[in-house]
């Protein structure tokens, strides 16, 4: 029997503390098994890692921490491998992973693709569930599974003659392997083989660190021993149960001593035939020409964007010595190809053999190693690694070649190629959320960037922990950005309930066709509830004039339990009343909180229809719940009452109250708005006694809305001998606002002349309010703000009206021009614009091709035919995340223009941006950028922003929906 092996089957495993596991917690278990893990090289595996003893259905990842550590035999200590904190993944090794699902189970199972020998070892799990840690340990080992073959199978010998049996083992790991022979006969009787006749040689160690061996079996048999089967029988630790492999021996009779003269001709013609053969093989061995054997461009010649790599090339097994070998590198849509590096054996030192030089090419993607080495057979090899920096802009479509030149190769080099393709992995920005303040009753919006990528197709999709999401995500057009690569955005709209706190939303990301993803996460660390706030409960239910008074409110429903609870006298916090507000308690079946506050204090008689509020601020949102507080004995005061409840302009609308409980008979009632006192119209009946002996009364306003009333307050104030001070009543008209009917443009005279001064005027009316914005223009240019309107009044119908008008004096340029007068209305959000072209009246060049002096309607400010050749513009917006109230920032770049030759309008619904318009024109003239800031208001969530330009040509525009966060 022989044995391989020794200290070199160390390599693969040390068998220490198998299945270890070490308690720091009273409850706290890491349990990993109790015997080594085998795996295969090359293999994926995953290492288990299971956490017992918490007492909760599953872990919360939030108080959860997982470390991984490697000892390898050869190390002095052990090293990092992979790191879980805080809901963030911190691979050390390329492609180690953890699951959060399988985490939020117990299990903190590391997977590893691809393993290695080097990778062999004690793995410990190091594991924190706050406050409490614990760690166990696992014994990994790697192995690789020998082939074996034995030949020949058959063999045929005269007896007395010599033959040998060859038994291979190879590619086998670790280095711990037993061969052993054995002979079968017929008679069964001896199966020995003589140890002599066995020769197993010493192991050898491949390149990727597996091991082959070799073992010879030397026969001599006898006529006897004809039928034996002899048989090599190898164990190691990858197969279950020993692997036989048999050879079947036939013995013949030595030849007659009569054929022994015929054997000595046959001899010497042999012997001849040696002599020849030796010469032949001296021939072969060191001087015939013999080509390279070409194993090229052997590696993944798929790429990533600047991760570097490399490519193996040999040429063996030639003769002579003297080769070239140029490669080339034809890029794509590049008709020539390019010599990019060029090695000469004659200029190799041989000195060297063994070991690799260095060599830069013409190119900065490329960098060679080459050598010459001697082989035992008298031929030459020369092994090539080339090192690529791939870029993708440079090498993605490229075509890397190689040419050989030779001896052997009597006319064309010999040629070999390959086609490179590069990609860029996606790169995905952290997720942002549209809101610091989840709340359960408003959706949210989660934005990842994604960029750096290429080709363009792209898959993206959204999980909640390992799950998919049933909201349908945004994904914006696909477009490339200035360094060449491609980038897009995914936006998820969520509405979140309590049981998505601590859930992992991740947006994943993947070139279509390839598994390797990337992704980004975001964590739901907490979700804010609004308190809800009852109405305020009065004790006692009637209240009276320096008795105590306490008012309750009860505050539920809410999270966390930070919030602050005031109360308020009118517009004043009381600070001198006793204030009890009970601490936050939770409700188990729902996990939110609730509380009760109460007030108590000693009202005086000016507290008389006083409102007391209750504010409640949590999370900087106030909510408020108010109640007026109405004294024994002391007047009360309905609310108004309108007739109809639906205001119009110009139509009678009743206003009334009613006045109750107030003792003596005198009081005092007058109607106002804002400030003044309103006579006409106002009425108050004689006041009248009830049963308990106080009296009542009602009153009344008669009035006809006009569009002076819009926005305006009307109130009613009453004066009574018990007050202190009125007590007043409020209503706001709900009159609508009206947008302007706008005339065409009339000209004074009708017909002017060269040099005589015109007047343009347009007439406005039926609208509401009366803040109106008028702009007159000569074609795109406008005319100075000498317009004026003339006598703004109210119309029967209770709307405005008024005259606007500019003049000019006419000069001959402005025949044919075209006039406009634009009416802006912003109140609602209106933009009406008139215009005609002005034809000059006996002027000398002909005008049969423009119009008459007309005037006529039109709302899009693009009347000219939009081109079809430079229609590209897009708008897009460069604020992340615009907010009412912020700057928002949009631009558009204008192709083949030039801020001259154009002039550019941009518009918010219906009406123009005048303010905060920039144009720059770019210095490579390949034309120009618009942009333009404002502050959007709460109104504008999902106003239309229109970019238009125009040129003496022609016009045309792009729309952009601005989506505020």
């Amino acid at each position: 029997m022989a044995r391989a092996g020794g200290c070199a089957g160390q390599r693969g495993l040390l068998l220490l503390g198998l299945g270890g596991v070490l308690q720091l917690a009273e409850t706290l278990q890491v349990l990993m098994g109790s015997t080594p893990q085998i795996v295969s090289l090359n293999d994926n595996i995953s290492i288990p890692c299971k956490i017992s003893g918490y007492n909760t259905a599953e872990l919360d990842i939030k108080n959860v921490g997982v470390t991984w550590y490697l000892k390898t035999p050869r190390a002095d200590q052990k090293e990092e491998v992979f790191t879980f904190l805080v809901g963030e993944h911190t691979p050390r090794r390329n492609g180690a992973s953890m699951s959060d699902s399988d985490l939020r189970r117990g299990n903190a199972a590391l997977s590893l693709p691809q393993i290695q020998f080097k990778e062999a070892g004690i793995y410990t799990c190091q594991v924190t569930v706050t406050p409490f840690d614990a760690q166990g340990t696992a014994v990994l080992e790697v192995v690789a599974q020998p082939t074996v073959s034995l030949s020949p199978k058959e063999v045929t010998i005269e007896s007395d003659k010599e033959k040998t049996l060859l038994c291979e083992v190879n590619k086998f790991y670790p280095n711990l392997v037993d061969i052993k022979w054995m002979k079968i006969s017929e008679n069964n009787q001896d199966s020995s083989v003589k140890a002599e006749d066995i020769c197993t040689g010493a192991s050898v160690e491949n390149e990727d660190g597996t091991f082959n061996v070799t073992s010879r079996l030397r026969l001599q048999p006898a006529l006897q021993d004809n039928g034996n089967v002899y048989r090599c029988i190898v164990s190691h630790k990858t197969f279950p149960a020993n692997l036989l492999l048999n050879s079947i021996l036939t013995v013949t009779a030595p030849r007659s001593d009569s054929s022994i003269l015929i054997g000595a001709i046959i001899g010497t013609i042999a012997a001849c035939i040696i002599v020849l053969g030796l010469g032949v093989f001296m021939y072969d061995k060191y001087f015939k020409k013999i080509p390279p054997t070409i194993m090229a461009f052997i590696g993944n010649v798929e790429m990533k964007h600047l991760e570097d790599t490399s490519l193996y090339c040999q040429f063996s097994g030639f003769r002579p010595k003297p080769i070239t070998i140029a490669f080339f590198l034809r890029k794509y849509l590049q008709e020539q190809k390019e010599k990019i590096y060029c090695w000469n054996s004659e200029k190799d030192d041989i000195q060297r053999d063994g070991e690799s030089a260095a060599l830069l090419s013409t190119s900065k993607n490329f960098q060679f190693q080459m050598h010459l080495k001697s082989l035992d057979n008298g031929t030459f090899e020369v092994p090539c690694i080339i090192h690529i920096s791939p870029n993708v802009h440079e090498l993605n479509k490229a075509e890397l070649s190689l040419e050989i030149i030779h001896e052997a190769f009597q006319q064309h080099p010999a040629i070999e190629m390959t086609a490179l393709k590069v990609i860029a992995i996606p790169v995905l920005d952290p997720i942002l959320c549209s809101t610091d303040v989840p709340r359960p009753d408003e959706p949210i919006t989660l934005t990842c960037r994604i960029h750096s990528f290429s080709p363009e197709t792209i898959e993206l999709a959204w999980y909640k922990d390992g799950d998919g999401v049933p909201e349908k995500p945004f994904i914006s057009d696909v477009a490339r950005g200035p360094d060449g690569l491609f980038f897009c955005t995914s936006s998820l709209i969520l509405h979140l309930g309590v049981e998505d706190i601590g859930r992992r939303f991740i947006c994943k990301a993947n070139l279509k066709g390839l598994r390797q993803h990337k992704e980004s996460s975001w964590n739901l660390e907490n979700l804010t509830f609004t308190p809800k706030v009852s109405n305020i409960v009065c004790e006692p239910s009637i209240p009276e004039s320096v008795k105590a008074v306490t008012l309750s409110c009860q505050v539920t429903d809410y999270h966390p339990a930070e919030c602050q609870v005031r109360w308020m006298r009118g517009f004043e916090e009381l600070t001198e009343a006793a204030i009890k507000t009970q601490d936050p308690q939770l409700d188990a079946a729902t996990n939110l909180y609730h509380r009760v506050s109460q007030v108590t204090f000693t009202p005086e008689p000016e507290d008389h229809a006083v409102e007391f509020t209750i504010e409640v601020i949590h999370c900087n949102r106030t909510t408020k719940k108010s109640y007026p507080l109405m004294l024994k004995d002391f007047p009360r005061i309905t609310s108004i009452v309108l007739s109809p409840n639906d205001v119009e302009y110009g139509k009678p609308l009743s206003l009334t109250c009613e006045i109750k409980d107030f003792y003596p008979k005198d009081i005092q009632v007058q109607w106002f708005q804002e400030n003044d006192v309103i006579k006409e119209g106002s009425s108050v009946q004689e006041p009248k006694q009830d049963t308990s002996g106080l009296f009542y009364t009602s009153s009344g306003l008669q009035l006809i809305p006009s569009a002076r009333d819009y926005g305006r307050k009307i109130g009613v104030k009453v004066m009574h001998k018990t007050l202190t001070k009125p007590i007043t009543k409020n209503v706001y008209l709900k009159l609508p606002a009206k947008s302007p009917a706008v005339s065409e443009i009339r000209a004074t005279p009708a017909s002017p002349k060269v040099n005589e001064t015109v007047c343009l005027e347009v007439s406005i009316s039926d609208f509401a309010p009366e803040n109106i914005k008028v702009a007159w223009y000569k074609e795109w240019s406008e005319l100075p703000k000498d317009n004026h309107n003339i006598d703004t009044q109210i119309g029967k119908n209770g709307l405005w009206f008024s005259t606007f008008k500019t003049q000019f004096t006419t000069n001959a340029s402005d025949n044919g021009k075209m006039f406009r007068c634009k009416v802006i209305h912003p109140a609602t959000n209106s933009c009406t614009e008139k215009m005609f072209i002005l034809k000059l009246n006996d002027f000398s060049t002909s005008t049969r091709d423009i119009p008459s002096l007309t005037g006529y309607q039109n709302h899009t400010l693009s009347p000219r035919p939009i081109s079809q050749e430079i229609n590209t513009l897009k708008i897009e917006c460069i604020t992340r995340n615009p907010k009412a109230g912020e700057d928002v920032t949009l631009h558009c770049f204008v192709h083949g223009r030039t801020m001259e030759s154009t002039f550019v309008s941009w518009f918010k619904g219906k009406y123009t941006i005048e303010d905060g318009i920039e144009n720059k024109d770019c210095e490579d003239e390949s034309g120009f950028i618009t942009s333009v800031t404002f502050k959007p208001e709460e109104q504008d969530k999902e106003c239309k922003i229109r970019c238009e330009v125009f040129t003496e040509e022609e016009s045309f525009g792009d729309s952009y929906i601005l989506k505020l966060a």
